[in-house]
């Protein structure tokens, strides 16, 4: 049976709050071995939503990305604030960025996105029959603009490269399996 790595000691060697910190760790592996020097680095949590209106039809947003350094297409996403559940990040980037609510969710999970640095952990939604209640506001850098697609349009935007960031086409695949299941 495999076992877990034991972190006997963390040390933050650099940190810029809130956005991320670097930790250097001393782990021990099942066999005994000590590895005095395993670098982690931790990113804010975030909230990825896939809004599916009422109509069926999904909204995306067209937006410049400093990642990829180009505009591309993604899904609303966002940073969980300290203290606020997964779910409640989810409803308020929604609403901010599309002014979108749905009183449909479900969750696709919960993953980081590094297996052994860990990077961030991405909380990952479905909003089924969402519906406009306000304009949009995000209140930060960004600057969006929101498009309505079908489904099969949105597969083809990813199968053309046109999605940039990893957690925004992943977020479609959980949320195409949802959709796709049978009495969903």
């Amino acid at each position: 049976m495999l076992e877990p790595w034991k972190t006997l000691k963390t040390d933050v060697v650099f940190e810029v709050k809130p956005y991320f910190e670097i930790q250097k760790q001393v782990v021990a592996l099942p066999g005994g071995k000590i590895v005095d020097d395993f670098y982690q680095v931790h990113l804010r949590t975030f909230a990825s939503i896939v809004p599916v209106m009422e109509d069926g039809r999904v909204l995306v947003l067209r937006h410049y990305k400093h990642g990829p350094g180009r505009v591309v297409l993604g899904v609303p996403a966002g940073f969980v604030d300290p203290g606020e559940a997964p779910l409640d990040g989810a409803k308020r980037e929604l609403l901010e960025e599309t002014g979108l609510v749905s009183e449909d969710w479900v969750s696709l999970g919960s993953y980081v996105d590094n297996g052994n640095q860990r990077g961030c952990r991405g909380h990952y939604f479905l909003a089924r029959g969402c519906r406009k209640v306000q304009a949009a506001d995000a209140g930060d850098l960004e600057e969006m603009q929101a498009v309505l697609m079908t489904p099969d349009e949105v597969d083809a935007a990813i199968r053309g490269g046109e999605f940039g960031v990893i957690h925004q086409a992943a977020n479609w695949a959980f949320a195409r399996m949802e959709l796709e299941r049978p009495g969903a």
